[in-house]
């Protein structure tokens, strides 16, 4: 079905008020999920909101929005999000990086015992468009297990890294081949994954993200390699907070005070020289040979905006019963 994006934005909004959530951050959280599902992220708008809700409703996330500054060096600082509100906590925390890196070429927030963020490529998305380079990630409780185990013991731990380009330029990607929020999708769809996403019970590989979801045998990007980054991003994460990493989250038995990194990075090139290269980078690849010309090479991040444009004119395309779902909360 479709909705307006005024008529999901205060589906959002109910729930929140419902909960004494402040009018003003109540607003903005729930324009965060309107704007996410309206940019074509699902998985993590209106497929998750109730979680977030089921997570407030337990307490395992505050319904503020109070980061404390605990520490500073340099460029660097470290705050304690409280277990806020996951969204607005972190926009906070990339417009901080930002200001210092506007005085100092580069900003970096380090931000512990906080909760999920929603789509992290809103953050990246919104220091490109300020004309920085924006790059953040988060670690997660442990739902992949690392290369060469079969238990899980690795978060998917996304990474996002937005460049200030026209459009932006920007990938946004868990360290998993597909993330749960894809296979949610997926099996929303009655669809098999494209390519394999994991191992079933027998260990076999298998597209089946029913399967997937279910036994948590997830593949990590690039096997090894997403694996390894998988650790060293948390690693990254517990030296800059001293908060909690992927094994004590878990231990806690839900996902709840995670940590979380952001950066802003002025670019030091002339502003017309860089987009003339910007483009100069895009063109070479579009222009290259297609391998298969029903699905050509694309630049990640640039349709954006157009699927965004057309959920507002057209509505957002979202699921029936998880909408009506979202209605009785």
């Amino acid at each position: 079905m479709r909705v307006t994006y005024e008529e999901l934005k205060q589906a959002f909004l109910n729930p929140l008020l419902k909960r004494n959530v402040d009018p003003t951050l109540a607003l903005e959280c729930a324009t965060e999920f309107a704007d996410t599902t309206a940019y074509g992220v699902l998985s993590h708008g209106i497929n998750r909101y109730s979680v977030f809700i089921l997570q407030m409703d337990k307490g395992e996330v505050v319904n503020k929005v109070n980061p404390e500054l605990e520490k500073q060096m340099g460029c660097i600082e470290v705050y304690n999000g409280h277990r806020g509100i996951g969204n607005i906590t972190a926009r906070r925390m990339m417009q901080r990086a930002m200001d210092i890196a506007k005085d100092d070429g580069v900003g970096i927030v380090a931000l512990r015992n906080t909760s999920h963020w929603m789509r992290g490529g809103s953050l990246g998305y919104m220091a490109a468009k300020n004309d920085y380079i924006g790059m953040c990630f988060t670690n997660s409780i442990a739902v992949m297990p690392a290369w060469g185990t079969k238990e899980c013991c690795i978060g998917t731990n996304p990474l996002i890294i937005a460049v200030p380009s026209d459009p932006v330029t920007m990938v946004d990607f868990s360290m998993s081949m597909f993330s749960y929020g894809q296979l949610q999708n997926y099996a929303l769809r009655n669809e098999q994954l494209p390519i394999d996403g994991g191992f079933d019970d027998k260990g076999n590989y298998t597209r089946d993200p029913a399967t997937l979801q279910k036994n948590k045998q997830i593949l990590p990007m690039g096997y090894w390699k997403g694996s390894g980054l998988s650790i060293v991003l948390d690693m990254i994460g517990v030296a800059l907070t001293g908060g909690l990493s992927v094994r004590e989250v878990t231990e806690q038995g839900c996902e709840k005070g995670v940590t979380q990194i952001f950066m802003a990075i002025k670019p030091v090139a002339d502003a017309n020289t860089m987009q003339q290269k910007f483009a100069g980078i895009c063109d070479y690849v579009l222009e290259a040979a297609a391998r298969c010309e029903d699905h050509p090479a694309h630049i990640p991040g640039h349709l954006l905006e157009s699927r965004y444009q057309k959920s507002i004119e057209q509505g957002i395309e979202v699921n029936e019963d998880i909408y009506k779902n979202i209605l009785t909360l």
